[in-house]
């Protein structure tokens, strides 16, 4: 956890500097270049998957993802980052976020800044905004993130939050794993405290499922292999984090931004449903009417494939 020194702050040190090209130089000053990672943190994180990167494997961003696979194979170099304003912006509340948190919540964050690497899966590595040890009574995770709140331009302001909630929880599962495996107890809850501008955090928890975060475990293998061995990689889809059974709620869809898709697609199944029950049963009266000798039945338009566990395939019979 960074701790602004006022002393530098207040001397305007630009003794550091960046060039642009080939023709300007920036200078930046000493109380930004503290944000920047040291070269050690960047050698230990060229070979792993961290929190925020499983996001991104996560996210369904193509163009992101192949930036990560571009860096962690080597071919471009990290991002500095220290003079962007929403990440400084992020790093400078940080702690001032976790104590509001510790305020509302009368809980104490600990393990601030922690690193932690795995010893199952050596691609795996995370810094800790901190943990909770008796949340619930558990104990959980938690991360503090800083928005400036900005829409897109398809959504409502109100989508905002929900998005980020989206986007992030990943990374409350990747470090939930870490945590646990480094006290050796179980880590059900994760929380998002999310400020955005100048309003009051709003705090989120995400309960862990283990399942969902298997499977980012496994995006993530299957990411490092590809990095390691100059392979393609076959980018997924979004991996939507699993909503809890109790957190499920009925939703009437005729009120809904997607409700004229919805009406499309609910008229298009309402008048094919029918076809579709009487061609379920007559492919089963075909499949039974299949001799038990024969390897391929076929006449009138269709075929039917018997494989050697006699599981049978129906197909149109192409001229």
């Amino acid at each position: 956890m960074f701790t602004p020194n006022t002393t530098r702050m207040n001397t305007h040190n630009y003794a550091n500097e960046i060039k642009t090209d080939d023709t300007e130089t920036v200078y930046v000053p000493e109380y930004l270049k503290n944000f920047q990672l040291s070269t050690k943190s960047l050698e230990e994180r060229q070979s792993k998957i961290g929190g925020s990167e499983i996001c991104v494997l996560a996210g369904g961003d193509e163009e992101r993802q192949d930036k990560l696979y571009a860096l962690k194979a080597g071919h471009i170099q990290p991002d500095d980052l220290s003079t962007v304003w929403a990440v400084v912006s992020g790093c400078a509340t940080e702690d001032l976020n976790l104590a509001w948190f510790e305020y509302k919540n009368q809980v104490e964050v600990v393990n601030q800044q922690m690193v932690l690497t795995s010893k199952k899966y050596d691609f795996m590595r995370c810094t800790l905004d901190g943990s909770i040890n008796n949340y619930k009574n558990r104990q959980a995770v938690i991360d503090a993130k800083f928005t400036l709140g900005y829409k897109k331009a398809d959504e409502e302001y109100s989508d905002v939050i929900p998005r980020l909630i989206k986007y992030y929880t990943p990374q409350l599962y990747w470090n939930a794993y870490l945590l646990e495996e480094h006290t050796n107890r179980s880590v059900p809850y994760g929380i998002l405290s999310i400020l955005r501008g100048g309003n009051e955090p709003s705090f989120h928890e995400v309960k862990i499922d283990k399942d969902y975060q298997l499977e980012l475990i496994n995006i993530a293998k299957d990411f490092m292999h590809c990095v390691k061995n100059s392979l393609p990689y076959n980018i997924p889809d979004f991996v939507e984090p699993p909503v809890p059974v109790q957190d499920k709620v009925p939703v009437d869809m005729t009120t809904v931004k997607s409700k004229l898709n919805w009406k499309r697609h609910a008229d298009t199944w309402l008048q094919t449903y029918g076809a579709r029950q009487s061609c379920l049963e007559a492919e089963k009266a075909l499949k039974d009417l299949v001799p038990k000798t024969a390897s391929i039945a076929f006449g009138d338009g269709i075929k039917i494939s018997v494989s050697k566990n006699n599981r049978k395939k129906i197909e149109v019979l192409n001229d």
